[in-house]
């Protein structure tokens, strides 16, 4: 597949101005977010109001998983956590970070020819909202396969088929820790594009290569460990399925089958400090 590294950053230019600049904002005060979790942890007092506001909703959680896992009892419907899920889904971070990765997708579908777009865990479907508004406005009529580990899952997504009836769009179950299903495989032209956002934590290192065994592109929206370090807040969210993504481990992988890769929000990484990056662009 023919595409131009240099060319690609080009063209996706502006997008990565604004992304970054909004990145720089919402994390500008991640050590002291790291500070307060290792307080948590150490059982020290912390005052709510010492923390970040862009990270407030998460520390709660953070602290309430560690009231749960103290008492040795864990509780996936406390209001707490059901409430902290909920903001972030509809957060200006996940807004922003869902239409970066789908204004991503668009341009280099359009760019590579692509004939099939696939979701990797839909969730709630606020994801899938996303695309099928960016979809609609570009006037694209690609077919959009929805998928979750979860078949129950994607019920939720049938609004948006109504939403957006002139979308081609499907749902199908794929556990993307296990190799695609030969339903999905049989459903699929090429050039074919993978996109996702927060899924691959909760999933594990295969979980690429079962993708790249489908595709020819990715855009990858998780939280990628580029650094190698750890602090509190990575300790707590392993106890709620959160796994570290550490680039070490993903850069050998998206080397064997994928000719070129780049972080789209590197510059934000390298300006903060931050240890981790947020959108990862593979293809073959």
């Amino acid at each position: 597949m023919k595409i131009a590294k240099n060319l690609l950053k080009q063209k996706l230019a502006d997008l990565e101005k604004h992304y970054v600049a909004f990145l720089c904002e919402q994390f500008a005060r991640w050590r002291e977010f790291a500070d307060i979790t290792q307080r948590l942890i150490d059982s020290a007092p912390v005052n709510e109001q010492e923390c970040p506001e862009s990270y407030l909703h998460e520390f709660r959680m953070l602290r309430e998983v560690l009231r749960m896992d103290a008492t040795g009892s864990f509780d996936w419907n406390n209001s707490v956590l059901r409430e902290s899920f909920a903001h972030f889904a509809i957060s200006p971070f996940y807004k922003i970070w869902g239409e970066t990765i789908a204004r991503i997708t668009l341009l280099l579908a359009e760019e590579a020819g692509v004939k099939t777009l696939i979701e990797i865990g839909a969730g709630r479907g606020h994801m899938t909202e996303i695309m099928l508004k960016n979809m609609a406005e570009s006037s694209c009529r690609l077919p959009l396969i929805v998928t979750d580990v979860a078949p129950a899952v994607l019920n939720e997504i049938e609004k948006h088929r109504l939403a957006y009836p002139a979308n081609p769009l499907r749902t199908m179950p794929w556990d993307i820790s296990q190799p695609p299903p030969q339903e999905l495989l049989e459903s699929i032209e090429r050039p074919c594009l993978i996109y996702e956002r927060a899924s691959i934590m909760y999933s594990n290192i295969s979980a690429l290569e079962n993708m790249a065994s489908v595709t020819d592109i990715v855009v990858l929206g998780d939280m990628f460990n580029y650094t190698g370090e750890l602090f509190a807040y990575d300790s707590i969210s392993e106890k709620i399925g959160g796994k570290p993504l550490f680039y070490s481990q993903i850069k050998p992988l998206m080397e064997k089958h994928f000719t070129g890769h780049f972080f789209f929000d590197l510059r934000a990484q390298e300006m903060l400090g931050y240890p981790s990056t947020t959108i990862l662009i593979g293809w073959k």
